[in-house]
């Protein structure tokens, strides 16, 4: 995924469920900021299971994450296609087959992980389109105004999580 432009911050490459569509007025629907905002809390929790944890409280966040995955599943049933992207701090940018959004606002839809039915939304606004190979293009949009104070520290804390597993994988 070296196609993609160096973003500005922190960011790391995946290839995850992801949408981009419209967004007239460039605002994200508030039922949709509320569940990016739930959804970044579980994403930037604590993920270190310390040596003397109680068994009991493992297995109730194991039976915890199933009931929300299994709740997402049945909420959102259409997922979006797996697409090459790389998400940074303040900018996101993806492999495109079509170049047509030009630079009116969009809300880009994304599951933190392939597995996963969390879906964030993200009002963003595209800078730069590309031609890339194979007829693709490659897309970068400006997501800082997407965040409000709360949800910038949880996207800042899971975007440098996933960061730091790239460099280690490396």
């Amino acid at each position: 995924m070296s196609l993609f432009p160096e973003l500005d911050s922190a960011s790391f490459d995946a290839e995850l469920p992801f949408s981009v569509q419209p967004l007239p007025g460039g605002i994200c629907p508030a039922r949709q900021e509320r569940e990016t905002r739930l959804a970044l809390r579980v994403l930037a929790a604590p993920t270190e299971t310390l040596p003397e944890a109680d068994p009991m409280l493992v297995r109730l966040e194991a039976k915890l994450d199933l009931a929300l995955e299994v709740s997402l599943l049945s909420r959102h049933p259409e997922r979006p296609p797996l697409t090459p992207c790389r998400l940074g701090l303040d900018s996101i940018a993806w492999i495109s087959d079509h170049a047509n959004h030009g630079s009116e606002p969009v809300l880009v839809a994304l599951c933190p992980n392939p597995d996963s039915a969390l879906l964030l939304f993200l009002a963003a606004r595209i800078n730069t389109v590309t031609p890339g190979e194979n007829g693709n293009y490659l897309i970068r949009a400006d997501i800082a105004g997407a965040f409000d104070e709360t949800t910038r520290l949880l996207w800042e804390k899971w975007v440098f999580r996933r960061h730091r597993k790239a460099i280690l994988e490396r």
